[in-house]
């Protein structure tokens, strides 16, 4: 094989360069996986390349870095189509958007080369005829493998470029079509004008290629034409010949065991980073922008169960929210042992409800009030009963009346200087609580107390005595914000509609973008010529039309349908949630380009939701919590815009007030963190990719 510096002339005669030339390639993932060594590669201009090798000898990668998507640590790649747009490319795996039509697949692509729609409806109709395709309107996940893989290889072929680049073109296709590609390959490349690089595992298929080269360990063993391969090696195969040239490397990998493993000492280290092999493309393009934006109708035509899915879960897990938090609990039972009724509760009935007289049994008209609320009450006939039923969870609590309560009630009222501490005794009402569940046993002491009071209160009415006198010396005026009878579900309305508001866009960005990583297809589209700021812009759009319909419809359900409160700015209120709903959507696209799979990004998500519900406000109020996990709340992305929220929702409370103005600064800090992050994983990575060999 040549030398790297030798001239392109000398070996080819005249002046045209090759459409490719690669020179001391080396490209490495980490100190242990290089997977390019010092490869030099020439392919001549209107030819047929034919590029041989075992999985992971670094055929992709190559490949990758001809095409722009993966930069080499060391050496040279020119390549005469000078842009993406002149290059046709065809992974190895199918990239293709599976509910797509097979007209739908050519639109989307022929946009994105800028075809007009008589271009892309005539070359489809070439291609589909030329490759035995079926009908235009088929759905692609209804095709059979190989009808899939001729539609892949059509998108390559749509625009005309003037270089193919195939990865295993004909697997799972029939001999004779197989045959024909090959025909039409050998045709592109008769004028000269065409070149095409392909690879294959069909070996002795690959004899129809003008050259050949074998490719093992990230390296070229052999850059000739097939009969030259042949006739130089003695074989009557090429699978014979590079079986050949192979147990000639592993010979000398044995002999030289430091070129085996391209050590950190022999490994280059350029003093300039290699060149680009194609120029790069424009930042945006409107038949981009147009193709993308086009691609995501489809994709939403073609999902419509799950587009309805993704609108109603949110008016689903608000009416949850309304109807499971918040509420009072009801029916719960209270024990009761009432030893002034000597026939049970049921004689109560035979007493007044009403009136100024401590000689009946009082005790009455105070259950009936706690029935009122919806207790119900279980009579027991002993306090030891009473408690084991406490104990055995059949009810929350005991109440306990002693036989005269009635009379010292009203003995404590009347005379309390000359009560003895007997009378105030038997007065009392006794109660046992399950406190186990500080929710309902605190509901319950509130009820109790509140309906005692009530009743007093009738008594005092009763006997034209001052009904003040009933109740605590304390007077709550009208609140101020709120009701003087706040619910839970008031309070943590504006946290949950800010979480919703994060969540979903988050989950929406990280499960579009995903799928289309993990399937190869935004590769594709990337080597297109896609820029990543396309990619966010287009999904910004179509994001933003599928948040706004999420937002009003909870909206609706939150402050409409449940009547949570909504006195401030309904503008205020609704740019801060699209704000944290814009916060949500970038931190989607920072987990999608540190996650290559569905499992890794629902382990970041699930992990990242829990602490974010927890310490934003939402289950308990931030100065409950420990100061430190209190300071942690008070960063992170949806606590101070949930506090802001709050304040515009509850209180009426301007932009110009500090609690307000610090959530909308929170969201666009945090949406600016995001981003960062994003951009400088994405110019590491060389794009949103995954990493191949």
């Amino acid at each position: 094989m040549e030398s790297p510096g030798m001239a392109l002339s000398d070996k080819y005669g005249g002046d045209n360069p090759p459409a490719i030339m690669v020179r001391g390639a080396y490209k490495r993932y980490n100190p242990y996986s290089v997977v390019l060594r010092g490869l030099n590669m020439t392919v001549p201009e209107g030819t047929i390349y034919g590029l041989l090798g075992p999985s992971g000898c670094g055929k992709t990668t190559l490949l990758s870095c001809m095409v722009g998507r993966c930069q080499l640590d060391a050496g040279d790649i020119q390549v005469k189509a000078r842009t993406k747009s002149n290059i046709g490319y065809m992974p190895q795996e199918l990239a293709l958007y599976q509910e797509f039509s097979i007209k739908e697949t050519m639109t989307y692509y022929g946009r994105l080369f800028g075809m007009s729609h008589k271009q892309i409806e005539t070359r489809t109709y070439e291609l589909l005829k030329f490759l035995e395709l079926p009908n235009e309107n088929n759905i692609v996940s209804r095709l059979s493998g190989g009808q899939e893989r001729r539609v892949s290889f059509a998108v390559a072929l749509l625009h005309d470029p003037q270089l193919l680049i195939l990865d295993e073109p004909t697997v799972g296709v029939d001999p004779v079509l197989s045959a024909s590609i090959w025909q039409h390959l050998l045709d592109m490349t008769a004028n000269g004008n065409k070149t095409v690089v392909i690879t294959t595992h069909y070996i002795e298929e690959a004899r129809q290629a003008h050259t050949i080269g074998l490719m093992r360990d990230g390296t070229l063993l052999a850059e000739e034409s097939p009969s030259q391969l042949l006739l130089k090696h003695n074989c009557s195969t090429l699978e014979q010949a590079f079986l050949e040239l192979s147990k000639r490397q592993t010979r000398s990998s044995i002999m030289d065991k430091e070129d085996e493993n391209c050590n950190i000492e022999t490994y280059p280290v350029p003093s300039r980073k290699p060149l680009a092999p194609l120029k790069p493309d424009n930042i945006c393009s409107k038949s981009r922008i147009v193709a993308q934006l086009l691609k995501n109708f489809y994709w939403m035509k073609r999902n419509i169960p799950i587009m309805c899915f993704l609108m109603i879960l949110p008016v689903v897990q608000c009416y949850l929210f309304c109807t499971c938090i918040g509420r009072d609990p009801q029916g719960l039972k209270l024990g009761v042992v009432n030893e002034e009724l000597k026939n049970g509760m049921s004689s109560c009935s035979n007493y007044p409800s009403s009136g100024c007289n401590f000689s009946v049994p009082l005790s009455c008209r105070y259950l009936q009030n706690l029935k009122d609320k919806s207790y119900k009450l279980i009579e027991y006939d002993s306090l030891d009963e009473a408690k084991f039923a406490v104990k055995k969870n059949k009810v929350w609590g005991v109440l306990y009346f002693e036989e005269g309560y009635s009379e010292s009630l009203g003995a404590r009222i009347k005379m309390p200087e000359n009560i003895t501490d007997r009378v105030l005794n038997i007065s009392d009402v006794n109660i046992w609580q399950d406190m186990s569940n500080q929710y309902v046993s605190n509901l319950l002491r509130r009820d109790m107390l509140s309906r005692y009071v009530m009743f007093l209160e009738s008594v005092f009415r009763d006997c034209d005595w001052p009904i003040a006198l009933a109740d605590i010396p304390i007077k709550l005026e009208d609140a101020i914000y709120g009701d003087n009878n706040p619910s839970f579900g008031h309070f943590t309305a504006p946290a949950i509609i800010s979480l919703f508001e994060f969540y979903l866009p988050m989950v929406f960005t990280v499960g579009a973008i995903l799928m289309e990583k993990m399937g190869g297809l935004l590769e594709r589209s990337l080597v297109a010529g896609v820029t990543v700021t396309e990619v966010i812009l287009s999904h910004i759009v179509v994001q933003y039309i599928v948040l706004s319909v999420q937002t009003a419809l909870m909206m609706l359900v939150l402050f409409v349908f449940f009547d949570n409160p909504m006195v401030g700015s309904l503008v205020w209120s609704l740019s801060l949630l699209f704000l944290t709903g814009t916060s949500g959507m970038c931190y989607g696209f920072m987990v999608s380009v540190f996650c290559n799979t569905d499992t890794s990004a629902t382990f970041m998500g699930l992990g990242s939701f829990f602490p974010l519900a927890m310490l934003s406000g939402m289950i308990w109020p931030l100065e409950g919590m420990h100061w430190i996990l209190r300071s942690v709340g008070w960063i992170l992305p949806i606590t101070l815009s949930t506090e802001s929220f709050r304040a515009l929702s509850a209180r009426d409370w301007s932009i110009t007030h500090p609690t307000v103005y610090k959530g909308f600064l929170s969201a666009s800090g945090w949406i600016g963190v995001f981003m960062l992050v994003t951009i400088i994983v994405v110019k590491k990575n060389n794009g949103l990719r995954n990493v191949t060999k």
